[in-house]
């Protein structure tokens, strides 16, 4: 098959390099972030959020590594966004103070981010509005937007004409001709980019292995009123918080059955409300109640928006399962409805809280048990061959995807006449060179999760991931021992407690057989060495092989030497 080729690309004449740097969002689904660098000049697409997995105890949210910006902050001209996703704005609040410049986005997603600034005691005075037709000049950068569909409005494809040729970032999108929303993808101008010629595109293939086109975004309604017809008692839905579009849909159907409507999650509230004053939902007077005032109406006149869609712990819905929420209850006869398919590091996080739902006798809604429950608001497979022969570029990125779905985008590519080398697969830290119509890996900066971690960012590493998940799943054993500091003999005795370890009626005695193996072990290297480090390490070392024999289990062993 022959080379891909676009009609035109206009002749370049620089011979500076644009570079391409993604801090997040390929390989991975979340944490968007891209870095376009030419000459003096830097501007940024995207600044998201990942989520943390079960190997992650304790983190509440994990950003992109800014360490390869820290030195070029002056150069960086703007921050533009594409839509108001988590994943695509979320890590703003922890990375535009060390960076402070101006963010560039449409009014929905603007309005968003001020109520995260608000809430972070930030300023907003740098958070500017930008109308879908306006065009940005940032240096070496001119931007322009179009619009798309997807599953919140003013969502937009960014058009980055460089010295070395226009590039299209398109992150999230989809093709859907009745959008609740009524913001349809703007194929005209799409097809007019790719008449006036596109080097490169990078396009989000999330939903690249789903085949054919997704259905529209307006087929849930009926789906949602269906299962809340069958519901004797309260109505509970659960989708992403950002979702304005189903927002509305629950609203829609809330009106048509006379439910009231109560809002529950921070995440929610606030989108809610945002989405709400800047006239994205509309909300008929009085159906909307607090919380707190749910149980002063029927159940069967209550329908519940509620945030925890993914089985995030803490969020309000897992509390809620857990019979651990003040204001709202769950009880048979009730239903829930999960609006939202999991993201790939959540899918056992958002089985067990529909286990957990289950087992208090609520019936439970999800894809799996009633189908159109969600609609993806990613390009399925055509609609990704339809974009990409509508744009023509010389060269593909496939971005915001797991290694998985950008092989399977490469797969779609090669069929419609892509060579392996016009494909790019990338991983964060990669730096692509783009020059004379040609692309390059140049090398590669470091980037490390960054994990947020209650009021501390980046405070935590591998290491402390580790052992937090080591206690978590096999305990800790803490031993307290006194010695003296000239021979490292022994002066008093042994101390030793534990906690998630073993049974308490059992670690009694395991316990004290322990401080006979310490002794022992201090008993063999008195006068050998007198060094507290050292002597950490032998406790731990005997313990570890001592516990290990008896219970078959490996609890994180903390030693504390005192030295008198």
């Amino acid at each position: 098959m022959k080379s891909f080729k676009p009609k035109f690309l206009p002749k370049v004449s620089s011979n500076q390099a644009l570079r391409i740097i993604p801090l997040g969002g390929v390989g991975d689904v979340t944490k968007n972030m891209y870095v376009y660098e030419y000459g003096e000049d830097i501007i940024i697409v995207d600044c998201g959020v990942g989520f943390p997995t079960e190997a992650m105890p304790g983190v509440d949210l994990v950003i992109p590594d800014i360490t390869y910006l820290r030195d070029k902050i002056n150069r960086i001209k703007g921050i533009i966004i594409t839509h108001g996703h988590e994943d695509h704005i979320g890590g703003l609040p922890f990375i535009w103070p060390d960076i402070q410049v101006p963010i560039y986005t449409q009014r929905l997603t603007a309005g968003f981010i001020r109520k995260k600034f608000t809430e972070h005691n930030l300023p907003k005075n740098k958070i500017i509005e930008v109308k879908i037709d306006q065009k940005l000049d940032l240096g070496n950068f001119k931007i322009s937007f179009y619009q798309v569909s997807h599953s919140i409005p003013d969502s937009t494809g960014i058009v980055i004409q460089t010295p070395q040729g226009k590039i299209i970032h398109q992150a999230d999108f989809k093709i859907d001709w009745t959008p609740v929303s009524g913001q349809v993808t703007d194929v005209g101008r799409v097809a007019q980019l790719g008449m006036e010629g596109v080097l490169l595109l990078l396009i989000d293939c999330l939903r690249v292995d789903k085949p054919g086109f997704n259905k529209s975004e307006k087929s849930i309604e009926d789906t949602f009123e269906k299962a809340a017809l069958e519901t004797s008692g309260k109505v509970f839905i659960t989708m992403t918080s950002s979702n304005v579009s189903r927002m509305q849909q629950v609203i829609n159907v809330a009106e048509k059955l006379g439910r009231k409507v109560a809002v529950v999650g921070r995440s929610f509230e606030n989108n809610f409300q945002v989405a709400r004053d800047l006239g994205y939902l509309s909300v008929p007077p009085k159906i909307i109640i607090a919380p707190d005032s749910i149980s002063s109406f029927a159940e069967e006149k209550v329908l519940i928006l509620i945030a925890g869609a993914q089985g995030q712990s803490g969020s309000s819905l897992v509390r809620v399962a857990n019979e651990e929420h003040r204001q709202v209850k769950l009880k048979a006869g009730d239903s829930v409805i999960f609006s939202a398919d999991p993201i790939p590091s959540t899918e056992s996080a958002q089985n067990a809280l529909i286990d957990q739902i289950s087992r208090l006798g609520v019936i439970v809604y999800y894809s799996a048990v009633l189908s159109d429950l969600h609609v993806s608001g990613h390009a399925a497979l055509e609609e990704l061959r339809l974009m990409v022969n509508l744009i023509k570029p010389k060269f593909v990125f496939p971005i915001g995807g797991t290694f998985r779905h950008m092989e399977a985008f490469s797969k779609m590519a090669r069929q419609i006449g892509y060579e392996k080398k016009q494909i790019l697969n990338v991983e964060e830290g990669d730096i692509l060179e783009i020059k004379g119509g040609g692309v390059k890996l140049a090398g590669k900066v470091d980037v490390q999760n960054v994990y947020v971690d209650g009021l501390g960012i980046g405070d935590i590493g591998h290491v402390v991931l580790r052992d937090r998940q080591k206690m978590s799943e096999e305990g800790v054993v803490v031993v307290v021992v006194s010695i003296d500091q000239h021979t490292g003999q022994l002066i008093s005795d042994v101390d030793i407690f534990s906690r998630g370890f073993v049974f308490e009626e059992i670690a009694k005695d395991i316990l004290e057989e322990a401080k006979g193996v310490v002794k022992n072990t201090l008993q063999k290297h008195t006068n050998k060495s007198a060094d507290w480090r050292f002597i950490r390490r032998i406790i731990e070392d005997s313990l570890d092989k001592f516990l290990y024999k008896i219970t078959e289990r490996r609890p994180l062993i903390l030693s504390v030497v005192v030295e008198v």
